[in-house]
């Protein structure tokens, strides 16, 4: 299993501009630990997980990697199984795209497209 913490736990401090001492002292541990974690040398403890996901304002399931994991295609009927957007309702047999995700959650791509607009209107 290829676990990327590290990856993503640099990626988020440089996305909010902080050093790795200033994330050490946030969290209570050294800034050795926090250049392990972010060149793969170390993993934290699991009691880090939720304190580190909380602190980026994060998923833990993101944090260690997950991301939305299968795009089915028109008339994909998903194994048999039903699915329908978790947004708008619509089925997978009614839509171009369905992106399925963690924790069995779907979103249409006309949904994934009304998000977009919606961030780029207002600048999130």
């Amino acid at each position: 299993m290829d676990i990327k913490i590290g990856t993503r736990i640099k990626e988020l401090r440089k996305r909010k501009n902080i050093t790795q001492e200033q994330l050490a002292e946030a969290l209570g541990v050294t800034n050795q630990a926090i250049s392990k974690w972010e060149s793969g040398n170390g993993y934290p403890d699991i009691a880090y997980i939720v304190p580190i996901a909380k602190y980026f304002d994060v998923s833990a399931d993101y944090l260690l990697g997950n991301m939305l994991v299968k795009l089915l295609e028109v008339g994909d009927k998903n194994n048999g199984v039903q699915c329908n957007c978790s947004f708008c309702g619509k089925r997978n047999d009614q839509i171009l795209t369905l992106i399925s995700g963690p924790n069995d959650i779907y979103i249409c791509n006309e949904c994934v497209g009304l998000c977009v607009d919606t961030l780029i209107n207002n600048r999130f």
